[in-house]
């Protein structure tokens, strides 16, 4: 059962799904919280909270800080998740369908640069399929912000994302003759491949197009973060 608030009801504890409920319910600190998002007090997921921007709520699906921690995993890594929410951490494809199905968040997607310019760009909806579905992406706009839309509707038609399985090493889903994943050195939902992919190799020049045209090289990037929250 759950209240108002959107809150689920275990024995006799409030369990919050995502920081929109931690948020809405007093805790107004950015920084790592225990959420619930399927809905049973055994299956707790720490994550990153940002509790400030746009009104706070937002939980955080991906977030980094350095290159300490690898994206270049198999799907396994993905489906469950690695990293730590403090540094760097994919929250794992299993729990961001969770989030996200049946809501279509916000997504907001943001990169600091090495001179300490933030840039963002938000998404009025975003959705993941289930692991059957291959973690499908489902993206609507409008897309405002500063970095510019590299993800829905690009211009290109072999980079628009919305709509693609995810990829990785080891499971090719994209729409290319090659394994973007592999050819890149990260998971992501690839076409044929991309124009905007966060989880590339850090601060290397064999990172291209973290978001094409705005930053086109990993070695400009200090951080970046994806961010959902409920309407």
């Amino acid at each position: 059962m759950s209240d108002e608030t959107g809150w689920r009801y275990y024995s006799h504890h409030f369990l919050p799904i995502d920081c929109k409920d931690l948020r809405d319910n007093g805790h107004i600190n950015t920084g790592v919280y225990k959420i619930y998002p399927f809905c049973t007090s055994s299956t707790p997921v720490r994550v990153y909270c940002d509790m400030d921007t746009m009104g706070g709520g937002w939980t955080a699906i991906q977030k980094r800080i350095d290159g300490s921690v690898s994206f270049d995993r198999m799907w396994t890594d993905y489906k469950n998740g690695f990293g730590a929410p403090e540094q760097n951490v994919w929250i794992g494809n299993d729990v961001i369908h969770q989030l996200t199905k049946g809501k279509n968040p916000y997504l907001i997607v943001s990169i600091i640069l090495v001179n300490g310019t933030t840039l963002y760009e938000m998404y009025d909806q975003f959705y993941v399929s289930d692991e059957a579905g291959k973690y499908q992406l489902f993206l609507a706009g409008p897309a405002t912000g500063t970095l510019g839309d590299s993800m829905l509707n690009t211009g290109n038609s072999f980079a628009d994302l919305s709509g693609m399985s995810f990829s990785t090493l080891d499971r090719d889903n994209d729409t290319c003759a090659c394994n973007c994943a592999d050819h890149y050195g990260g998971g992501w939902w690839f076409n044929n491949c991309h124009e905007a992919f966060l989880n590339g190799q850090w601060s290397l020049t064999v990172w291209e197009y973290p978001w094409y045209p705005t930053v086109k090289s990993g070695t400009n990037v200090k951080k970046t973060i994806m961010m959902i929250k409920r309407h």
